[in-house]
């Protein structure tokens, strides 16, 4: 009986035995968290240049902008792009140059009112004195001319009309602001759609001549100020056709958005004249194309990738290896492009930043 269970105990420890053994050995062993290795940079030497590169199409060249006078919808477009047009033709009108009307039309008929009082007592007076009539009625009559007059001219002041100004004209001109007309002989190559909303600052038409043409090249909303502050009118520049990248022609700008140039403030565009004349070998109106513009050059000068620089709390600063551990240095920055950033100050060539 006790060799039976001394064995059972013997088996049953191995038993044991086994089973804590192949706990150990499921038991996964622990990866060790890498250590990340931060990228280097090596401060280098070399040319930075800062372009535009605007998109931009060959239009005819832009001669005379027209606007309404006014604010309001417009109701009614009688020149269409392409069409000729000819000085002091009506090119479109506004929805509120209809009530302008009926107010100049209200307004003539209670002006004529009073100036036929004024012309009846003159014409009275001018009776009174051819007849004879007593010095007390021709006085009478005189005033009552006097009178006529008076009114007259409170009648033009209380509509807001020079007494000294042809009425008719003033009126015209009032109803004029709702009106758009060619102020010169030309092309339409922009205009206005019925129903949209003007100020006096919405270019409604432009004129042109489609014998001449340019290049409109929009600016790039995003980068703000910072391009078309850099150039000038009479800047050259490279113009490159969308459809051949081999052609490239000369150009200099004609004309930039206030306040930086002569256009208009808010176009968003600025105009090229090309140096070469148009043709089926170098250009033709309704080419697209790209602008370059050289905004900035520097030769021999240190830089970094824009990845190794570091900006906080108004600061901008690198962070190199030394002695006594990582260190962060201030540096001053000059020209940025996408891949260069000029170091003014701060490091020499040679030396290793450590990145982010």
């Amino acid at each position: 009986m006790k060799i039976r269970l001394l064995t059972l105990f013997v088996a049953l420890a191995f038993s044991l035995t086994a089973c804590g053994g192949a706990q150990v050995a499921n038991e996964a062993t622990p990866t060790p968290f890498p250590t990340p290795v931060r990228p280097t940079f090596i401060v280098q030497r070399g040319d930075i240049t800062v372009e535009a590169r605007l998109s931009g199409r060959v239009e005819p060249l832009a001669l005379q902008t027209v606007y309404f006078q006014i604010s309001g919808q417009v109701r009614e477009v009688y020149a269409n792009v392409n069409d000729v047009v000819k000085e002091g033709q009506l090119l479109g009108e506004l929805a509120e140059a209809q009530a302008l009307r009926a107010k100049a039309d209200e307004t003539k008929r209670t002006v004529r009112r009073t100036q036929i009082d004024l012309e009846i007592a003159q014409l009275t007076l001018d009776q009174y004195k051819s007849q004879g009539r007593s010095a007390d009625e021709v006085k009478i009559q005189e005033l009552q001319v006097e009178l006529a007059q008076m009114k007259l001219d409170e009648t033009l002041e209380s509509l807001g009309i020079d007494p000294t100004a042809p009425v008719t004209d003033e009126l015209d001109a009032q109803v004029a602001q709702a009106r758009a007309f060619s102020p010169a002989d030309g092309t339409i190559i922009a205009a206005v759609n019925v129903g949209r909303n003007v100020t006096p600052e919405t270019p409604a038409f432009v004129l042109g001549d489609p014998k001449q043409l340019e290049v409109v090249a929009d600016l790039d909303a995003s980068k703000g100020d910072s391009q078309v502050k850099e150039m000038f009118e009479g800047m050259t520049v490279t113009v490159i056709s969308d459809a051949n990248q081999d052609k490239k022609l000369g150009g200099t700008i004609r004309q930039l958005p206030s306040p930086y140039g002569t256009g208009e403030s808010g176009e968003g565009a600025i105009h090229v004249v090309l140096d070469s004349p148009p043709s089926p070998n170098t250009y033709q109106a309704g080419d697209k194309v790209t602008v370059m513009i050289l905004l900035a050059s520097k030769e021999g000068t240190l830089w970094l990738p824009p990845d190794a620089i570091r900006s906080a709390g108004g600061r901008t600063f690198v962070i190199i290896n030394s002695e006594g551990g990582p260190k962060r240095v201030d540096i001053e920055i000059g020209l940025q492009t996408r891949d260069k950033v000029e170091i003014v100050s701060g490091l020499e060539e040679g030396q290793v930043v450590v990145g982010p």
